[in-house]
């Protein structure tokens, strides 16, 4: 017979031994299943900031473009376009006005948000939930680490091989919060971009004054 501080250790062990195995679970799903998670986590996100690092591959040379965004749900955001120091453009929206500004030539339009108007989102979610499953066989590659971070890398390969259109793609997410941090997308077997995400803040305090724009100082200004 157990006394009360028997049976009282016995419930905390099965309910450790409960919470261990519901993070195992999470992390051995199926490939499918994780990505689906992954981007089921990304609808209900309220706000997000992030920079998204592209880098195209030409030949032997290499092009690469960043972008700084903040995203406030359902309607707000700002959102920056650099290469190296330089900054090519800042596209802001409170909802109701959407401000674009060209720094080189010290033009910014303004124009009305239609209600069809959505917020950008990291750019791998386009290709997370198009209809992935249909397009893709979906394939575990690996468990590892990137950057010193548990990854999960996956494999899309395209079900239709004589559709040109159609890439192969690796991505590696982050295991324990399914943040996506990187993803090479090859054509033929040879590499054509590289995404990789950085600063990834998810549901950060963010101020409304964030997503209004200045004129700046002799700009021209279009009423779109």
């Amino acid at each position: 017979i157990m006394t009360p501080q028997q049976h009282y250790l016995l419930v905390l062990v099965i309910a450790l031994i409960g919470l261990i195995c519901s993070g195992c679970l999470e992390t051995n799903v199926d490939a499918d299943t994780f990505l689906r998670n992954v981007a089921e986590k990304q609808a209900n996100i309220e706000n997000l900031t992030y920079t998204e690092i592209f880098t195209f591959h030409i030949g032997e040379e290499t092009r690469t473009v960043e972008y700084d965004a903040t995203l406030k749900t359902p309607d707000k955001f700002r959102r920056i376009e650099r290469i190296g120091s330089i900054i090519r453009s800042e596209t802001v929206s409170n909802g109701d006005i959407v401000w674009i500004y060209d720094p080189e030539v010290n033009i910014l339009f303004i124009r009305n948000s239609t209600p069809s108007e959505k917020i950008p989102e990291p750019s791998i979610y386009a290709l997370l939930t198009d209809n992935i499953t249909e397009k893709y066989i979906i394939e575990d590659q690996d468990v590892g680490s990137l950057n010193s971070i548990s990854v999960r890398k996956v494999k899309l390969s395209p079900r239709e091989l004589d559709n040109e259109d159609m890439r192969e793609y690796l991505i590696w997410i982050d295991s324990d919060s399914l943040i996506p941090l990187k993803l090479e997308s090859y054509d033929k077997g040879n590499l054509m971009l590289t995404l990789e995400y950085q600063d990834y803040s998810i549901n950060c305090i963010t101020d409304d004054n964030e997503f209004t724009f200045a004129i700046p100082a002799g700009a021209s200004v279009v009423y779109a």
